[in-house]
């Protein structure tokens, strides 16, 4: 099937990751070491000279020499052979059902010869996991084959083990393999790497391998393990066993387009799928499938089509739900926030369909960076204790819209003493939160919330941080600062602050014939700063008329409840800001010892 609107319009180059099924650079583990010299070639022998001294490649040479192709091997220069041995020739044929390579025709064995060859010297040390292209051109559209290399724990050619690496010769390379390897369909690929062990069990399941293997062409959007387990975390399933052979059908279909293309040939439209359904590709320096899904690995060319690697799992229209989990695994940008709830085991929290959410939800550079602020090099150097009360830090138990959302403060999901942590959000030009961080993308609804895109990731505070996070508490911070008292009040605790505002600290200022802070000594300011705090987590349901002692040693303030709380002479004007030592109620008036 053509789909003439998505492929060959316009050839737009674009730029991926290296073409890799598996990021790593390993080196094989029988090899020279990066720094050692390569063996010379003994003078004068070619591929097939160095073949046919070594006693175990005669089937090999005869199958060369029958397909044309002993000539080019001896001449062409600057190639690498992976080479099987007789006994792997052997193997092929009782597979085959052949009894001698009589029965296969000269063109099949050059075809298959051809697919051994690496058109470039590629030795041990230089060799990655990833996709190599062969000299067999017989793909679809005459584009060269691939070969899977995989340097995990030793070395295998798809299949194929290598038994011996870095055989030189005058003109190339010989990998010596325990396998004859086969030129592959898009399955046959996808069979050769542990990345897509999801897929095709999915494929197997759905009892599609035999329609994907036929001619074609075929072009795959192949998710990878993880995509497949991101996927079924949000669905709140184990894994293929939950998912029917009818929706499997439909969620494979909708990966593959019918037709060879490269992603070169790439264009940004919509595209059909072979299941009917289209997607839409965007372009603009990543490839992106229905606006959230990364292209990150292309051209992974078989015999019947090519295989382009995505992050996640595309889900057809019909078939898709839109809850804030969804949201979250369909979009790239999020893969390190999935990981989290995954771990944090918090991922059906927000795909609860009967939920009223609304997540503030970082980034994947908002993630790094914590990271790196962390020392961490990633999320497992992160308690799972830890990262839970920082995930549901940035969940408000309502839906709030950008224009539901005034500054002040909201009560979060995550809990110190059993009481809910609070954020300071502040609405002006735009929407920051505790002073630090910005909503870049605002009101991404889904079907159980709304989703604010954060550019940072949201601590829970403790009591000195919710001071610095609200400007109107900026003499106060000062006032910590100059007293030495940050590193005390940010410790353990837990503390309850009875935290005066700018103008409670203007008043005084004026009563004292003062300019401000500066005119304050740390001794002077210390103890009137610690008359202004009480060992322990009090919440203003918790208060009792009469006097309590504060950490200004045996100095005690006075509650009273009669009208409304006040504390001493002063008001408290607003209550029960909840951080992650303490608690903080605004008073509006600084306490004198």
């Amino acid at each position: 099937m053509k789909t003439i609107e998505f492929i060959k319009k316009t050839k737009i180059r674009f730029s991926l990751l290296p073409v890799l099924l598996l990021v790593m650079t390993l080196s094989f583990t029988a090899c020279n070491d990066d720094d050692d010299p390569m063996p010379d070639p003994e003078m004068g022998k070619t591929i097939v000279d160095v073949a046919a001294g070594a006693g175990s490649f005669s089937v090999l040479i005869q199958a060369a020499q029958k397909a044309g192709l002993a000539d080019f091997l001896s001449t062409e220069q600057n190639i690498t052979v992976f080479a099987p041995t007789d006994d792997a020739f052997a193997a092929l044929l009782t597979d085959l059902g052949a009894s001698s390579l009589d029965d296969l025709d000269a063109a099949t064995l050059a075809a298959v010869l051809k697919y051994h060859v690496v058109g470039d010297l590629a030795y041990s040390n230089n060799l990655e996991s990833g996709a190599v292209a062969t000299l067999n051109m017989g793909s679809p559209d005459g584009t060269p084959l691939s070969l899977l290399v995989n340097v995990d724990g030793g070395v295998m050619v798809n299949n194929a083990n290598v038994t011996t690496a870095d055989v030189m010769a005058s003109n190339g390379v010989i990998h010596v393999i325990d396998k004859v390897l086969m030129p592959p369909t898009v399955v046959d690929l996808a069979t050769y790497s542990d990345n897509f062990s999801s897929l095709v069990s999915a494929v197997v399941k759905a009892d599609l391998a035999g329609a994907l293997s036929a001619d074609g062409p075929f072009t795959v959007f192949a998710p990878t393990n993880n995509a497949f387990a991101a996927l079924f975390a949000a669905l709140e399933i184990s894994g293929l066993d939950d998912v029917s052979v009818e929706d499997l059908t439909s969620i494979l279909t909708y990966h593959v387009v019918g037709d060879n293309v490269l992603s070169t040939e790439l264009s940004a439209g919509a595209v059909a799928a072979i299941s009917g359904e289209e997607f839409e590709v965007t372009i603009d320096g990543d490839v992106m499938l229905n606006g959230t899904i990364k292209v990150v690995a292309t051209d992974i060319q078989g015999t019947n089509g090519v295989i382009h690697v995505i992050d996640a799992v595309l889900v057809p229209a019909t078939q898709m739900s839109n809850t804030i989990a969804d949201i979250a695994v369909a979009n790239s940008e999020f893969s390190i926030l999935v990981e989290a709830l995954m771990k944090a085991d918090l991922v059906g929290a927000v795909a609860d369909g009967e939920a009223e959410l609304t997540v503030f939800a970082p980034t994947n550079d908002a993630f790094t960076a914590l990271l790196s602020d962390l020392g961490a090099t990633s999320l497992d150097d992160v308690p799972v204790e830890t990262l839970t009360s920082i995930l549901l830090y940035h969940v408000i138990g309502s839906k709030a819209m950008s224009t539901d959302l005034a500054t002040g403060y909201f009560s979060t999901l995550s809990t110190f003493s059993d009481n809910n942590m609070s954020m300071y959000i502040q609405v002006g030009e735009g929407v920051t939160i505790n002073a630090n961080t910005s909503v870049t993308t605002a009101d991404i609804e889904a079907d159980n919330g709304v989703i604010h895109v954060v550019d940072k990731v949201i601590l829970p505070p403790s009591v000195v941080d919710i001071a610095i996070a609200n400007e109107n508490f900026s003499t106060l911070v000062s006032a910590v600062v100059k007293a030495g008292l940050v590193d005390a009040l940010s410790a353990d605790g837990p503390f309850t602050v009875f935290a005066p505002t700018n103008d409670a600290f203007d008043a005084l200022f004026a009563d004292l014939e003062i300019s401000g802070i500066d005119e304050l000594t740390a001794e002077q300011l210390t103890p009137i700063l610690l008359y202004h705090v009480v060992s322990g987590n009090v919440l203003s349901t918790g208060l009792m008329n009469g006097e309590v002692p504060t950490l200004k040693e045996g100095s005690n303030i006075t509650v009273d409840l009669t009208s409304g709380v006040m504390i001493n002479q002063s008001n408290v004007v607003a209550a029960d800001v909840q951080g992650a030592n303490g608690v903080v109620h605004v008073i509006d008036k600084v306490l004198i010892p």
